[in-house]
């Protein structure tokens, strides 16, 4: 029976024609297309408008797609297969890339939609469908949070033994022979564990072509030998401190508002790079107290320190870094005023005979201003981390005062303009910061001389 249907769709499928069956068909994607899209309106995507994501996804259903018509063509030659072909489909291959490369709600999407073109082409009921899409939701839920490579593999061999159930209740419901519900099963779970390998190949592709960065690479980035982390340790140590002190800022308010800390950690870590082109500018780099900026005149102090966001895109570039490590490094300063070099400029004018004019967007950092949350987090938690080396006494009334100030200033200077923060989650930011700084810059009692105690001891 199942030989018979392949023949009449095989003779279907290949002779084209304008007739009723075409003309279904072709109603079925437009609507479906239709569909595509007023999902992603009532959603609420914002990546909507963002044209990489929106080509990697229908980019990566096609390839699906087309996987699926290439199996069914080699059928085409061997009906004998036929019965097995569904199972060797690697239906997650879509949904698992999109889970990683964008999120799990248009991996679901991409899932829907792939299973149910996939059951038209092989003129399956809704029930395999059904099946095949209860496999891909698996694939996808295995897939939040994934830091490790095998992790892939393991979502995928999840779908694939979600889909073996599947396909064990249809045998029996269908009185197909034990050994053949067997077969079946072993070849899901097998190219299940084979998408997955499959996905961890084309990884790397699609980041680099659509400029995209997964939690895994993100995750290698974060490793302490990496040559420019390395670079900042040996030539400017102040700095390296700094930015791991920013990381755990940061990874702190990212969790706080629910965006993702991996990213924050991974960017801070990186943002002020730049400072490796000349880190005896800067006050965290010097040991014998001297600043050279100091002797400069304040417009060229400010633009060497503002050179430092630039220096650090350029290295950024060179040693290939994910572009949202790039976008951060560009916006951690936002457009924000150098003050210290500014009211030094104020200073000057003021005691000069001389009529001196003082521009303001000389003393400002050539922005863009934050574009997103994990930027926003990363633009606050540099700043703050920056001033409370200057804190002389060490409470949580300093402490909030301090963090009040700079979120006061940054907002009043319009620098959250660009950035789709709430006031909620910029309370919740605030807060983490609170704890966290409170914690790590906590004092500790002064331990008692031994020797002295030990004489006062003898002597009382």
């Amino acid at each position: 029976e199942a030989y018979q249907k392949f023949l009449l769709q095989a003779d279907s499928a290949y002779a084209f024609s304008l007739g009723r069956s075409f003309w279904e068909k072709a109603l079925i994607i437009f609507l479906l297309g239709i569909g595509v899209v007023v999902y992603l309106a009532l959603a609420g995507w914002s990546s909507l408008t963002d044209n990489r994501r929106v080509s990697l996804l229908f980019l990566v259903i096609l390839i699906n797609i087309a996987i699926t018509r290439l199996i069914l063509s080699i059928a085409s030659n061997n009906p004998e297969t036929y019965s097995v072909l569904r199972y060797i489909i690697p239906i997650y291959l879509g949904p698992i890339l999109i889970a990683l490369l964008i999120n799990q709600r248009a991996a679901i999407f991409v899932s829907a939609v792939v299973c149910f073109i996939t059951s038209l082409m092989f003129g399956e009921s809704f029930v395999l469908m059904s099946a095949m899409f209860v496999g891909c939701l698996v694939a996808v839920l295995f897939c939040k949070d994934v830091r490790k490579r095998g992790q892939i593999v393991r979502s995928s061999i999840f779908g694939g033994t979600t889909l073996a159930a599947g396909t064990f209740l249809l045998g029996i419901l269908n009185e197909v022979n034990l050994v053949a519900i067997g077969w079946e099963m072993l070849i899901s779970i097998g190219v299940g564990a084979g998408t997955g390998m499959l996905v961890i190949g084309l990884l790397p592709f699609f980041e680099s072509i659509f400029q995209l960065t997964t939690n895994i690479t993100l995750l290698e980035l974060t490793d302490y030998n990496h040559r420019l982390l390395r670079r900042l340790q040996l030539e400017a140590p102040g700095s390296y401190h700094h930015s791991l002190m920013v990381a755990n800022l940061a990874e702190a308010g990212a969790s706080a508002i629910g965006t993702n800390p991996l990213i924050c950690r991974t960017c801070s870590l990186f943002h002020d790079i730049g400072k490796l082109i000349k880190p005896e500018y800067f006050a965290e780099n010097q040991r014998d107290g001297e600043n050279p900026l100091v002797l400069q005149n304040p417009s060229m102090a400010a633009l060497v320190i503002k050179a430092h966001v630039k220096e650090g895109v350029n290295l950024a570039i060179r040693n290939k870094l994910p572009r949202i490590i790039i976008d951060v490094i560009k916006q951690h300063h936002g457009s924000s005023l150098i003050t210290y070099f500014y009211v030094q400029a104020l200073k000057d004018k003021g005691s000069s005979h001389k009529e001196i004019r003082v521009e303001e967007s000389t003393y400002r950092y050539d922005g863009p201003k934050p574009q997103f949350r994990e930027s926003a987090v990363i633009f606050f938690a540099d700043a703050v981390e920056a001033a409370s080396r200057s804190l002389r006494k060490i409470t949580p009334q300093s402490i909030d005062e301090l963090i009040d100030k700079i979120f006061e200033d940054r907002i009043a200077d319009d620098q959250l303009s660009e950035c789709p923060l709430t006031f909620e989650e910029i309370k919740k930011i605030r807060n983490s910061f609170s704890f966290a700084l409170l914690n790590t810059l906590h004092s500790r009692i002064e331990y008692p001389d031994k020797d002295n105690t030990k004489a006062e001891a003898q002597n009382g």
